[in-house]
């Protein structure tokens, strides 16, 4: 056998476990809000400037991994019970029907629509496109989740 396919001993807290480092729980338990927080900003900031769903995707999936890297299998499920194939379908099936949404009023596709709520003193303008970006970031989410619940799967055999 290779010496680079020899299976190694896993670190403190084994490929299930979490890692018993105070610092890095501590460390991730004030960092995931923050990256959850900034993705929503991205996936919000998206349809006017740089970022978007994707980028706002790839960050909560960064989070979710420092997550799951330092609390372990277990607490990383407690936190997001939903089927990974959930969170792709339900995000396809809004990027898709954002998308297409616009044929059916003879216009093409992706064409974004915009509309404004007055809520007292503030107006909220809704774009299309954000609903779209939710979409995406649902897609690389789901993703994310998918391959961390894979390698999941393979460190178990």
């Amino acid at each position: 056998m290779r010496p680079f396919l020899r299976r190694t001993r896993w670190p403190v807290g084994g490929p299930i476990g979490g890692t018993s480092s105070v610092i890095l729980r501590t460390a991730v338990r004030l960092i995931l809000p923050l990256t959850f927080l900034f993705a929503v900003y991205a996936a919000l900031k998206g349809h006017n400037g740089p970022g978007g769903g994707f980028i706002a995707g790839l960050v909560a999936s960064v989070g979710l991994c420092t997550y799951r890297m330092s609390y372990g299998y277990q607490a990383f499920h407690r936190l997001v019970p939903l089927h990974p194939r959930w969170l792709v379908f339900i995000g396809l099936g809004l990027a898709v029907g954002v998308a297409a949404l616009p044929l059916a009023a003879g216009n093409p596709v992706l064409r974004s629509a915009a509309t404004s709520i007055h809520l007292g003193n503030a107006d909220l303008h809704l774009v299309s496109s954000t609903a779209f970006d939710l979409g995406v970031l649902m897609v690389v989410v789901g993703v994310a989740i998918g391959m961390i619940s894979r390698l999941d799967e393979e460190a178990e055999r």
